[in-house]
C-alpha cells in the first residue's frame, strides 16, 4: 500500500525485510500523538505546557515518509519532479485552500481593519509557504501578540515545504553522481543541528523560524527512510543491517516512547527551544518510526484504530483548530472560557472529518489529472493575491461592519505607529539605533525624547501642538532613564544618546518617559499588573541612583529636563472596551484612581526623592489626564481611545497629555 495516498501498490524487491515499504497503521498513529499534543497545547496551554514539541514529531514524520517515496523512486528510476511536486499539491492545498478561504471570510466580518490588514498578510504568506519568514520578520518591538494571529501555525508548513523545493534535486544529485545517500544526509543534518545549537540563544525567533535551523528534524526522517531501504536489500550496508537489528527490537519503540514522554513532561515555553531539547522529541519520535510495525508498542498502542483515525485527520486538524482559538481569543478579548475553548475544539475535529472524508480522500483518489492540479494551484493562488490585497488596502476600511467605528479605529494603530523612523533622522544619525530614530524637521534638533516606546508616542502630540510643532524633536533608540537595566542591547543605545546629548549644543529640553517600574514595599522591582518580583534583591536603590545620575548629565549640558510620571496602563487591548461585529464591548477601559495610585505608589516616593535633589526640573504628572472624580479611564468624554494598544498613547491620547503638559510648562515660562 502507498504511504502516501493509502492505496495498494505492486510489491517489489525492496518490499522484503522487517518492514517492508508498504502502509504503516502506526505511522498514523503518531501523527496522533504529535497533533493532539498541539491541539492540547493551544487548546489547554496548562494541561500540556509541552505540547509544541508534536510539531517537531510532525517534521520527523514528514521527513520520513516523502523522502521515502524520493528515494523508493529514484531506486526504480520512476522519479518524476513534476509527479512529486503533483502529489505535494494534492495533499496539501485542498485543506489549506479551505481553511484559508474560511478565515478569510471569518476576518471579513469580525475583524478590525488592523487585524484584518495582518491577517491579508498571513493568508498570503500561508498560500506562498512563506509563513514562518513573515512571522520572523514581524517579531519586532510592536508585534501583536501570538495568541490573536489566526494562521500563526502556518510557520511550520513553510519550513515543511521550503524544505522540499531543494531536498529532491539533492537526492537526485546524490544517485546522479553515485554518491553515498546516507553520509549526504546525515552532512546536511548536522550542519542543521550546528547551526541551531549555536543560535539558540542569541537568535531565538530567528533559531525558531528559519528552515536551515530546523531541517535536521526533518533529516532525521530522511536518515531513517535511507537506512530502512537499505536494510531491505539482499545485501545490507552496515547502517541497513543496523537498522533492521534495532527495528526488530522491543526496546526500541520503548526508549522512543520515553524520550517523547520526557519532552512531554519537562519541556515548556520557556525552554530554549528548539536547540539540543528538540532531540528529546525528534529522537523520540524516530525511534518510534525505527520500530517495526508488528512490534507490540506499534502494532497495540499506536495502530490502535482510534488513534490512526485521528491520525487520518491531523493534517486538517492541524490546520483548523488554531484559526477557531485565536478568532476566539480576539472576539472575548482575553483568554476564552473552558467551554467556549473545548467548543472550537470540537468544532475543529468535525471539520477536519469533514475535510478529509469530503475533499481529501476525493481529491487523492479520483481526481488525479495535471487539470485538477494545475486548478488546485490556482485557486489557492487566488486567495493569496486576495489576502495579499487586503493587506495593501489596510484592512479594508469600507467595510459595513466597520466603517461606523472609524475614527475609534484610527486611534488604535498598534503595530502601524508612523512616528517609529523617518528618512531625516536615518540619514542624519548612526544606523545602530534600536527600534527609534524619528526627526520631525530637517535641523540640529532642540527637543529630544530619552526613553523608550512611551517616549516616542509623545512625538505625535509634541508634533502638533502649535506651542512645540516647530521645535527640531528628536527620538532616537531606546534606554531606560536609569541605565539599570540588565539587557546587554541597551547600553551601546545608552551611549549613543548621551553622544548625541554632548554633540549638539543646539538642544534646550529634553523629554524623560519610560516603561516606568513598579516597587513593592521592600524595594523589589515587580509585575506592573501581578506584582510578582523579578528579582529578590531591592532594585530601588540602583534605578534611583541611575536617574539622578542622567538627570544630572542632561543639566550639566544646560538642558531643561521634563520628567512625564506614570499613567494608568491595562493588560488588555483597549480596542475589547468598544463595540465590534459579533460582540459588546468585553472591558471598560476603566480603574478607579485609588487602585492607580497604590500601583504608581513606591515608584512615586522613589521620583519624588530624585527630584528634590533636580528643584528645576518640571515634573508632569499624566493622571491628571486620565481621572476625574476618582474614576480614571482611558476613554476621552467623546469616546475616543487614549491608548493605542496596552501601554502607549494614542496619537489623540497623545495630543491631549501634550496639550495638558504644555499649558503646565507655559505657566513656568517655557513654550511661550
Amino acid at each position: 500500500m502507498n504511504i502516501l495516498t493509502g492505496r495498494p501498490v505492486a510489491a517489489s524487491p525492496l518490499d522484503r525485510g522487517v518492514h517492508g515499504m508498504g502502509y504503516r497503521p502506526d505511522i498514523d498513529g503518531l501523527r496522533s500523538v504529535a497533533v493532539l499534543s498541539v491541539v492540547i497545547f493551544h487548546a489547554f496551554p496548562t494541561v500540556l505546557p509541552s505540547g509544541f514539541i508534536g510539531v517537531d514529531i510532525f517534521f520527523v514524520i514528514s521527513g520520513f515518509l516523502i523522502s521515502t517515496i524520493i528515494l523508493g523512486n529514484l531506486n526504480r528510476g520512476r522519479f518524476s519532479l513534476l509527479d512529486f511536486y503533483g502529489r505535494r499539491v494534492r495533499r496539501i492545498f485542498p485543506a489549506l485552500a479551505i481553511v484559508l478561504a474560511a478565515t478569510m471570510a471569518f476576518g471579513w466580518l469580525a475583524l478590525l481593519p488592523e487585524e484584518f490588514k495582518e491577517l491579508g498578510k498571513h493568508i498570503a504568506g500561508g498560500a506562498g509557504f512563506v509563513s514562518n519568514l513573515v512571522l520572523w520578520n514581524e517579531s519586532g518591538y510592536f508585534d501583536s501578540s501570538a495568541e490573536v494571529k489566526p494562521l500563526l501555525h502556518l510557520w511550520s508548513l513553510g519550513i515543511e515545504e521550503q524544505f522540499y523545493i531543494f531536498w529532491p534535486a539533492i537526492l537526485w544529485a546524490a544517485f546522479r553522481f553515485r554518491l553515498a545517500k546516507l553520509p549526504v544526509i546525515l552532512a546536511f543534518s548536522a550542519l542543521s543541528f550546528v547551526a541551531n545549537f549555536v543560535a539558540i540563544h542569541d537568535h531565538p525567533v530567528a533559531t525558531f523560524y528559519s528552515p536551515f535551523t530546523r531541517i535536521w528534524e526533518l533529516l532525521i526522517g530522511a536518515a531513517l527512510a535511507q537506512a530502512l531501504i537499505d536494510g531491505e536489500t539482499d545485501r545490507p550496508s552496515l547502517f541497513g543491517a543496523l537498522a533492521n537489528r534495532l527495528a526488530a527490537s522491543k526496546l526500541t519503540a520503548i526508549v522512543g516512547a520515553i524520550l517523547i514522554g520526557l519532552a512531554l513532561w519537562r519541556l515548556s515555553p520557556a525552554s530554549s527551544f528548539p536547540g539540543w531539547r528538540a532531540l528529546f522529541p525528534t529522537v523520540g519520535a524516530g525511534l518510534l518510526i525505527l520500530s517495526a510495525p508488528g512490534n507490540w508498542f506499534n502494532a497495540k498502542l499506536l495502530a490502535f484504530r482510534p488513534m490512526v483515525w485521528i491520525g487520518l485527520i491531523s493534517f486538517p486538524l492541524y490546520l483548523w483548530h488554531w484559526p477557531l482559538l485565536a478568532f476566539a481569543r480576539v472576539i472575548e478579548g482575553e483568554t476564552p472560557s473552558l467551554a467556549i475553548r473545548s467548543a472550537a475544539v470540537a468544532v475543529s475535529f468535525a471539520l477536519a472529518a469533514a475535510t478529509f472524508l469530503f475533499i481529501e480522500k476525493n481529491i487523492r483518489r479520483n481526481w488525479k489529472s495535471r487539470a485538477v492540479t494545475m486548478a488546485l494551484v490556482w485557486i489557492v493562488g487566488v486567495v493569496g493575491i486576495a489576502g495579499y490585497s487586503i493587506y495593501l488596502n489596510n484592512g479594508v476600511p469600507t467595510r459595513a461592519g466597520v466603517v461606523k467605528d472609524a475614527k475609534i479605529l484610527e486611534q488604535l494603530e498598534g503595530t502601524t505607529w508612523k512616528y517609529t523612523t523617518n528618512d531625516i533622522c536615518k540619514a542624519n544619525y548612526p544606523s545602530t539605533f534600536r527600534n527609534f530614530c524619528y526627526q520631525n524637521r530637517e535641523g540640529s534638533p532642540t527637543m529630544i525624547m530619552l526613553g523608550d516606546s512611551y517616549a516616542n508616542a509623545l512625538v505625535a502630540g509634541l508634533v502638533n501642538n502649535p506651542a512645540t510643532k516647530n521645535e527640531v524633536i528628536l527620538s532616537y533608540s531606546s534606554c531606560d532613564p536609569s541605565d539599570s537595566t540588565d539587557n546587554p542591547e541597551l547600553r551601546p543605545q545608552c551611549e549613543a544618546q548621551n553622544k548625541i546629548i554632548s554633540d549638539t549644543p543646539s538642544l534646550r529640553y529634553a523629554i524623560i518617559e519610560t516603561k516606568w517600574p513598579r516597587f513593592d514595599s521592600s524595594g523589589r522591582l515587580v509585575d506592573l499588573f501581578t506584582g510578582v518580583a523579578a528579582y529578590d534583591t531591592p532594585w530601588v536603590p540602583r534605578y534611583r541612583d541611575g536617574l539622578d545620575r542622567r538627570i544630572s548629565f542632561l543639566e550639566s549640558k544646560g538642558i531643561k529636563v521634563f520628567v512625564f510620571g506614570p499613567k494608568p496602563e491595562i493588560d488588555y487591548e483597549p480596542k475589547y472596551c468598544f463595540a465590534r461585529p459579533f460582540k459588546e464591548p468585553a472591558k471598560d477601559c476603566q480603574m478607579s484612581e485609588a487602585e492607580l495610585l497604590d500601583r504608581q505608589h513606591d515608584l512615586s516616593t522613589v521620583l519624588k526623592e530624585v527630584l528634590a535633589k533636580h528643584p528645576h526640573v518640571t515634573f508632569f504628572d499624566p493622571n491628571t489626564v486620565f481621572c476625574k472624580d476618582g474614576l480614571c479611564s482611558l476613554k476621552a468624554p467623546d469616546g475616543l481611545p487614549m491608548l493605542r494598544d496596552k501601554v502607549h498613547y494614542s496619537q489623540y491620547g497623545s495630543g491631549l497629555a501634550i496639550d495638558r503638559f504644555v499649558k503646565q510648562a507655559q505657566g513656568e515660562g517655557f513654550f511661550n
